[in-house]
């Protein structure tokens, strides 16, 4: 069993020296011994050297040159390498973060993708071996500045019809300290849409505003038309700009700028009205009148009329927008001398109209009065069918009968009183009558025999009777009544021989019964009324 185990060097003047003294490279011989308790062995000599230690004195960089994006620096050998130096390492601190920026062999390095306008805390580490390395202090680098970058673009803030507010920001990359700023406007192609397109040409870049706010209200705009602008920051080292932002301004009611063009030859006139407005919004038509008579109505601004005689014209165009409407002053023309003066207008203000048309050719006015026509229609139509409906009563030719209601007296008298009571509706002889005897009065019949007539005498009542009787009360009967009053009386009578048992003898019934209907057919048709049919 070994038991110990020595590392022997030879006797070359420094014997004694600690293994850790030994300076790095040393060359040196060494054998070993195993012992154990029977004795020892020895390995044969071998050659050794001392491996590298991480460097010391390692010193901060020195910087040659300097831009806004890039730096050469100079580094120095460690004053003690302790080794090999195989690698240096060119570092940046920020924020107790370790970003490497370079390495290499090369005792002068440079350094690329720096940010300018930026400081920076750079540093050296020397490595001998891979985990034999060493940092030495850091010092500061500070970028140049450069022209600034990534411009954000305007932001729209209040939108009218002939202004614009915008605000902006400044550059992400200012790379260096902003001075100024400014504001560009353009007018580009295409603006917006008309039903007919109109000619367009892109306008210069002009600045509309130069300063250090941050903030600017665009004026003398006009309305329905898109602007592009952007905004441009400068610093001592140049300027960028950002993206184009596109507004489109709002509309408002067109405007009337010149009178229009009328010309003419032996056939046709023409008028032609391009440059006599300003629509301001969205065209809905072009209308024109010759002597207040509309001759034309559409999107194009010219219009030709053949020439049928050489009387004087008088022509206005009007323009018609989502916003409002606008009419030209009356231009008269004649053939043969050629334009004369504008008519006057009536009022000394803008014919100027909010309204896109006239109010009766509104499509509200005419369904109200197509309404407002259907609604007379039908009361109209009521009221006819309602008196077309209604039934006039028709004039009796006879006064109504009234209904006898036979009383015995005393032996040997009979005679016969008005009804007073309202019979039952059921019974075809039933009237209504008052207590004041109306219609047929009967006259008493006295004799010396003990037998009586079982019917009295009737009497035809006066025309006075009558009208007191009619102006009391309104009888009305059908005709199939009267002429079954016969009958009715008939039976009566038969019912009273039954009754009596005799007859009286003092006259024939049959013949009296039809004197009193003769009677009766007398009175004049206008005293009673029948409502159920026409007689």
């Amino acid at each position: 069993m070994v038991t110990e185990l020595v590392l022997e060097r030879p006797f070359n003047g420094d014997r004694y020296m600690s293994p850790e003294a030994l300076p790095v490279g040393y060359v040196d011989k060494v054998l070993v011994w195993a012992v154990n308790s029977a004795g020892r062995t020895d390995s044969p000599w071998t050659n050794g050297r001392t491996g590298p230690a991480p460097p010391e004195g390692v010193g901060p960089p020195i910087f040659l040159r300097v831009s806004a994006t890039s730096a050469t620096l100079v580094i120095h050998p460690p004053a003690r390498p302790n080794g090999i130096i195989s690698l240096y390492k060119v570092f940046s601190l920020s924020h107790k973060n370790h970003t490497l920026l370079s390495e290499g062999t090369s005792h002068q390095q440079t350094l690329h993708g720096l940010q300018p306008y930026t400081q920076y805390w750079v540093g050296v580490e020397a490595c001998t071996c891979y985990q034999c390395c060493s940092q030495g202090p850091v010092s500061a680098l500070y970028t140049l500045a450069a022209p600034p970058a990534h411009q954000p673009p305007p932001r729209p803030i209040t939108l009218t019809s002939r202004s614009v507010q915008l605000d902006w920001d400044e550059p992400l990359a200012p790379n260096g300290v902003i001075e100024s700023c400014e504001l560009h406007l353009r007018s580009p192609c295409p603006q917006p849409p008309q039903p007919v397109p109109l000619p367009c040409t892109d306008a210069p870049v002009e600045i509309c505003y130069f300063g250090k706010r941050r903030s600017y209200n665009v004026t003398g705009l006009q309305p329905y038309s898109t602007y592009e602008l952007r905004a441009a920051c400068f610093n001592n080292m140049g300027s960028t700009a950002s993206n184009w932002t596109n507004v489109t301004t709002l509309s408002e009611a067109p405007q009337y700028v010149s009178p229009f063009s009328v010309d003419s030859n032996l056939t046709v006139i023409w008028l032609y009205w391009a440059g006599s407005f300003s629509l301001n919004g969205y065209l809905k038509e072009y209308s024109v009148t010759e002597s207040r008579l509309r001759v034309y109505t559409g999107f194009y601004s010219y219009l030709h009329v053949p020439r049928t005689s050489q009387k004087t014209l008088s022509f206005q165009v009007t323009c018609t927008t989502n916003s409002g409407s606008v009419s030209t002053p009356t231009i008269r023309y004649s053939p043969a001398t050629g334009l004369g003066p504008p008519e006057p207008e009536e009022s000394g203000e803008e014919s100027v109209s909010m309204s896109a048309s006239p109010f009766y050719s509104e499509l509200w006015f005419i369904l109200l009065l197509s309404l407002l026509g259907l609604f007379l229609l039908a009361i109209l139509l009521g009221l006819v069918l309602k008196r077309a409906l209604r039934k006039n009563p028709s004039a009796r030719e006879r006064p109504p009968l009234v209904m006898l209601k036979k009383t015995r007296k005393s032996e040997g008298e009979t005679y016969m009183r008005p009804c007073t009571e309202l019979c039952s509706k059921h019974q075809p002889s039933s009237v209504l009558l008052s207590d004041r005897p109306t219609g047929l009065t009967d006259t008493k019949i006295i004799g010396s025999s003990s037998r009586f007539s079982p019917m009295s005498v009737l009497r035809v009542p006066s025309q006075t009777d009558l009208s007191q009787a009619y102006s009391q009360h309104s009888l009305h009967r059908s005709v199939s009544q009267l002429i079954d009053m016969k009958s009715l009386m008939i039976e009566e009578e038969g019912n009273w021989d039954n009754t009596l048992g005799h007859d009286s003898g003092l006259y024939g019934e049959e013949d009296e019964f039809v004197d009193a209907i003769k009677a009766l057919s007398s009175v004049k048709k206008e005293h009673t009324m029948f409502t159920d049919t026409h007689l």
